[in-house]
């Protein structure tokens, strides 16, 4: 009953159905916009041309993907303890503020970003080309992707839209949800637990 509460109060204030809305645009463009190129470069002369293709994988980058989540995380860090303390000093509101709406701006295009590439992603599975695997496996650094791997990313990409919508929330510019549950954790718990999380995380970026 408890984990069911906690799930209801982690939800953004802007609700779910606005994620799932944009995810379903970006994802259906991608899988529009791969299937349809496929279709038109089977219909070249040459049985190497793959230029739609190509614009389709052009569109879209893993690598950057990760690098907006990178930032948008590296921010989401920087504002956590800013929010914390910022009712008790009025002065770094301000930044906070800012810090936590460019964290929510890099969460957000991510996850543009991270469903869109997915919708190409199905559309490799749903339709599998010669073309389009080769060029898929260039792009996405990874071959035979399945349904598991495409899973995967698709809970990464919703966990990066929850951690943005709950950073800052476009009508009253405050938090919501995950955040909202993190600030009613007593200091003496939050404190060791988000430097150990922050730690390992860029441990992990450095490290790479």
């Amino acid at each position: 009953m408890q984990i069911g509460i906690l799930i209801k109060l982690s939800i953004p204030k802007s609700g779910l159905s606005q994620g799932l809305e944009t995810f379903l645009t970006w994802s259906g463009v991608g899988l529009t916009g791969a299937l349809v190129a496929n279709f038109l470069d089977q219909q070249a002369d040459l049985a190497y041309a793959a230029y739609y293709t190509n614009a389709v994988n052009d569109a879209v980058g893993y690598n950057f993907w990760i690098l907006l989540a990178v930032i948008g995380l590296l921010l989401f860090s920087l504002s956590i303890p800013l929010l914390y303390f910022s009712p008790k000093a009025p002065r770094i509101q301000v930044i906070d503020r800012l810090l936590r709406r460019l964290s929510y701006t890099f969460f957000l295009v991510a996850f543009d970003e991270g469903s869109l590439m997915i919708g190409i992603l199905l559309a490799n599975l749903l339709h599998t080309s010669e073309k389009m695997t080769l060029l898929a496996t260039k792009s996405f650094l990874f071959s035979n992707v399945g349904l598991f791997a495409i899973l995967g990313l698709m809970f990464i990409n919703a966990f990066l839209w929850l951690l943005g919508e709950s950073i800052y929330n476009r009508d009253d510019q405050y938090c919501s949800g995950l955040v909202n549950l993190l600030l009613k954790v007593p200091l003496k718990y939050l404190a060791p637990l988000y430097l150990s999380f922050t730690g390992i995380g860029l441990y992990l970026l450095v490290y790479q």
